[in-house]
Parts: C-alpha cells; structure tokens; sequence
C-alpha cells in the first residue's frame, strides 16, 4: 500500500516495515489523516517494524507533536512492534526524539529503536 499526501508519504517495505515520511513543512494539524492511516497499518499483523523519516526540524518540537510520538510508542508497543526506526533532519534533535520515541519520563518501551539522520542506515537496520 502507498499513500502521498501534502504531508506524508506512506508505505510497507518488504511486507513488513511501515515507512512513514512527514513531509517538511506542514503544520501539526496536516498529519491527522496520515496518523490515521499509520494507525490503521501499523496494527496490521504483517507489520513488525515502523520506519519514520522526519524532514522538518521544527514541526517535531511542539507540545502536539510531543503527544503524537508518545501515542505513536504507546500504539507501537500495543501492537507487539519489534522496532521502530527513526530518520531525523539533524543529530542535533536525536536527544529529544530519542526521549519521545523511548516513552518519555514514565515510559520502557518493548520495541528496538534506532535513530540516525542516515535513512540507508536506518532502513538496513529495520530490515535485519
């Protein structure tokens, strides 16, 4: 399956990692649709992996998005993922996304995670 949008790019890769792209420049409230569909496939029992790729260094950072990437775990975890890979515009946010993407203060997450701003290096990590 493969979805473009104004703000997101989706699809699965190699029957088993959904890839998810924020496309730079959107606000918060572009993503709605596209959450949606990620929820919907991430709950898929073929999809074992999430990739993210995030292009935008400030759309990540609000309170709202905040919550997104905490739900996104929270989803991720639910639905027994085995990793869930990030793509940052700069090493320089891996700190926080790193915080998000763990479950923040409170949160262990059950899932693998890798965060690079290398896409290749995050993909092959997904996929061994």
């Amino acid at each position: 399956m493969e979805t473009a949008s104004q703000s997101h790019e989706m699809k699965i890769v190699n029957g088993d990692i959904l890839y998810f792209r924020f496309i730079k420049g959107n606000k918060v409230e572009a993503y709605s649709v596209g959450l949606q569909q990620c929820k919907d496939n991430m709950v898929k029992p073929e999809v074992t992996k999430i990739v993210v790729v995030v292009e935008d260094e400030d759309t990540m950072f609000s309170s709202d998005m905040q919550d997104i990437w905490l739900m996104t775990g929270e989803l991720a975890d639910a639905n027994g993922l085995d990793k869930w890979g990030v793509v940052v515009p700069s090493l320089e946010k891996e700190i926080t996304i790193r915080y998000l993407v763990n479950g923040g203060k409170d949160g262990v997450r059950n899932y693998d995670s890798f965060i690079s701003d290398d896409e290749t290096e995050v993909m092959e990590w997904a996929a061994s």
